[in-house]
């Protein structure tokens, strides 16, 4: 095992020491319904064709309340239903400002589902973003791992 390898797991094991590792998983479990769920919208919504104003405001509205009952969309619609639940469980078992901002790793997750099963294009930026996501929840999760 290397250094760097080493010192990160005893980052890891502060981080962990503090808080169970039930919690964690379960927020990354929550990260990843919710982000399959996205996705699942996303696909579902793109089946319904085309909801423009110049529809009319009733057309419109008739087709996104049968959407509702299509597949994709209803299965979107559970994953978050289930991820509501798990959350309810993390937020007994750990602080909010703590388990909050850990789902922020969701809009990594969605940016990289949406390129890889949706096609969708990411511009070089939108990963610089997404790093500065990921370091935040890093230095959130050593902030409590320090505060031990």
């Amino acid at each position: 095992m290397s250094v760097r390898s080493f010192r990160a797991y005893l980052l890891w094991r502060r981080i962990v020491g503090k808080t169970s590792f039930v919690p964690i998983a379960l927020i990354l479990i929550n990260v990843v319904l919710g982000s399959v769920g996205q996705i699942s919208l996303r696909y579902g919504a793109s089946q319904l064709g085309d909801l423009r104003a110049g529809q009319g405001i009733a057309a419109s509205v008739l087709c996104a309340f049968k959407g509702i009952f299509t597949p994709y969309v209803l299965l979107g619609f559970c994953l978050y239903a289930i991820s509501a639940v798990l959350w309810v469980l993390v937020l007994n078992q750990v602080s909010l400002s703590f388990a909050y901002p850990m789902i922020s790793l969701s809009y990594v997750l969605v940016v990289l589902l949406s390129a890889i099963i949706l096609g969708e294009s990411v511009p070089l930026v939108t990963i610089g973003g997404l790093i500065f996501i990921c370091l935040g929840v890093s230095l959130i999760g050593i902030g409590y791992g320090a505060g031990k």
